[in-house]
């Protein structure tokens, strides 16, 4: 991240000091409680929430609810008075469809990249490493959804590894959102989604609605134990 933007950045973190109303009660240690994404099936899966202290991930293509997921779980962190943190380098993020959603907009912190520009992943990353290292935040999302994977390879080999060492003793968890696996920490989530069948508002022909959509999800690097669940459309 260029020194100015980077500059720019740790001073709205220090000086506005965004964090949450109320802090955690005296005693109590938020690394230890993971964070429910607020989708009853994909918690029980993941044993509770996602680990905090860790590097997760989330992986599919489009459509097939990667983000939706994403955003339950940003919304109901939000929701608590905590803090999230959206670094989308792809300009990806719609608001309204995250108010929608639940998300609490006053408590997210959005981070714009312009797709195309170069260096827009790198500067992404640094920029990721700034919010994490701040302590402010509990869930912090790099949206990597649509960016060539060529690109992707192109960051250092350690990239995840600093990004990881930087917060398994913080109560953040680093979510990341892309097409394929990327990387996720030794106690963090693997999670592959992949499209279900849609629901019509009736039967085959024109002027049905679709009324909902199936996501199908696994969890680890072995893809083991297969859940599903349903997204209203809102139609």
């Amino acid at each position: 991240m260029p020194s100015a933007l980077k500059h720019t950045l740790e001073d709205l973190l220090r000086v506005r000091r965004l964090q949450a109303d109320a802090p955690p009660l005296r005693g109590q240690d938020r690394r230890l409680s993971p964070l429910p994404t607020g989708v009853a099936v994909v918690d029980e899966l993941l044993g509770g929430g996602l680990a905090r202290g860790q590097v997760s991930e989330v992986h599919g293509p489009p459509s097939a609810g990667r983000t939706s997921l994403v955003l339950a779980l940003a919304s109901r962190v939000t929701r608590a008075g905590a803090l999230a943190g959206w670094v989308d380098p792809r300009d990806r993020f719609d608001p309204g469809t995250a108010a929608g959603a639940g998300l609490d907009l006053a408590r997210l912190l959005w981070l714009r990249g312009k797709a195309g520009q170069p260096r827009v992943l790198p500067e992404a990353v640094a920029a990721t490493g700034t919010v994490v290292g701040s302590g402010l935040f509990d869930l912090v999302v790099l949206d990597l959804a649509g960016m060539p994977a060529v690109e992707i390879q192109r960051l250092p080999g350690a990239t995840w590894i600093r990004l990881q060492r930087m917060i398994e003793s913080t109560p953040v968890a680093l979510v990341l959102i892309g097409d394929a696996h990327v990387a996720h920490g030794p106690g963090g989530a693997c999670l592959a989604v992949a499209p279900g069948p849609a629901g019509w508002s009736g039967p085959p022909g024109p002027g049905r609605l679709l009324r909902s959509l199936a996501t199908e999800l696994r969890a680890g690097r072995h893809m083991l134990r297969p859940v599903a669940f349903v997204r209203q459309s809102g139609v």
